[in-house]
């Protein structure tokens, strides 16, 4: 297939349900990945490219204990969404500009994570831990845009909503993806190093991102017009939003405060923040690159135009 001169990739179906696949798949990764710190697994086995030399197959007894079950099933799902990205991207090529350009991103991403993962373990550095987690989360954000870019609404939808305000709502849509991303960063570095500055900013930076979020998700419900996907991101950033909002609540209860000392609790509740977290800003991404496409501005009339429009009549 020749790559469509205009930039945009038809519609292919297969392509479009493995993009999907490869973003199931990156899924779990990232709520295994919280697991692991979580449960502080992150070192159970200290070679950060094999586990205890094994490259291929299992080391023995790795189902045995919580930590090595953990820690090696990250890398074992690793290796499976790093084969399926290649596979992806092989599809992406021969269609040409954005899906093959972030195909291509997509699995150099997906190496890149690999190698920090493997680099954290091997320096022992709760930085490049920090790093991993956070940069995992974009990797989920380029598999799920490969979604969106190979989807029907993506090649049948540019420039279908119009609207006054549509320049500034999609200004908002980046800076609340941006904000969202640096919340995540800031939630992410007091996982690892809980102290009390990164908790005063990471509780204070909630109050600025749920108000823009909330504001966004308001105005794109609003929409009566234009491909369901737009309305439908906009509620589903809502939903999120209030769910995350109940997490951190109860995180907050779970870590900081001590509030529980179940062993269930203590991993689930930061996990579940984690990866609703991962969501929220997959559906903001997502959304703001909907916005960039599907919005037109509303056509200015200038006075040259109004001149004509009263010569004519």
């Amino acid at each position: 297939m020749t790559p469509d001169v205009s930039g945009e990739s038809p519609y292919g179906p297969g392509l479009h349900r493995l993009a999907v696949v490869v973003a199931c798949a990156v899924l779990p990764l990232v709520v295994v990945g919280a697991s692991v710190t979580s449960k502080d697994a992150g070192m159970a086995y200290p070679d950060g490219f094999h586990s205890s030399g094994y490259v291929i197959s299992n080391p023995p007894g790795w189902w045995d204990k919580d930590d090595t079950r953990w820690e090696h099933g990250h890398r074992v799902l690793g290796k499976i969404v790093g084969l399926l990205a290649i596979s992806l991207a092989i599809w992406c090529w021969p269609r040409g500009g954005v899906v093959r350009r972030l195909g291509v991103i997509n699995l150099t991403a997906i190496c890149v994570q690999g190698v920090f993962g493997a680099l954290r373990v091997d320096e022992i550095s709760t930085t490049l831990a920090m790093v991993h987690g956070v940069f995992g989360q974009l990797c989920f954000c380029l598999a799920c845009s490969v979604v969106l870019v190979t989807g029907r609404t993506w090649r049948e939808g540019r420039g279908s909503v119009s609207g006054a305000g549509s320049v500034l709502l999609q200004r908002l849509c980046l800076v609340g993806a941006v904000c969202v991303l640096l919340q995540l960063v800031a939630g992410a570095a007091q996982r690892h190093f809980a102290s009390q500055t990164t908790l005063i900013i990471h509780i204070l930076g909630a109050m600025p991102v749920t108000f823009l979020v909330g504001w966004i998700a308001m105005w794109v419900m609003g929409q009566q017009s234009g491909p369901r996907l737009f309305v439908l991101l906009g509620r589903v950033l809502a939903v999120l939003m209030a769910i995350q909002l109940l997490l951190g609540g109860a995180a907050f209860l779970v870590t900081v405060m001590g509030a529980s000392k179940s062993a269930l609790l203590l991993w689930a509740v930061p996990t579940a923040h984690v990866v609703v977290g991962a969501l929220l800003l997959v559906s903001m991404v997502m959304l703001t690159m909907c916005a960039y496409h599907l919005l037109r501005p509303a056509k200015r009339v200038t006075s040259q135009d109004a001149t004509m429009s009263i010569s004519t009549i």
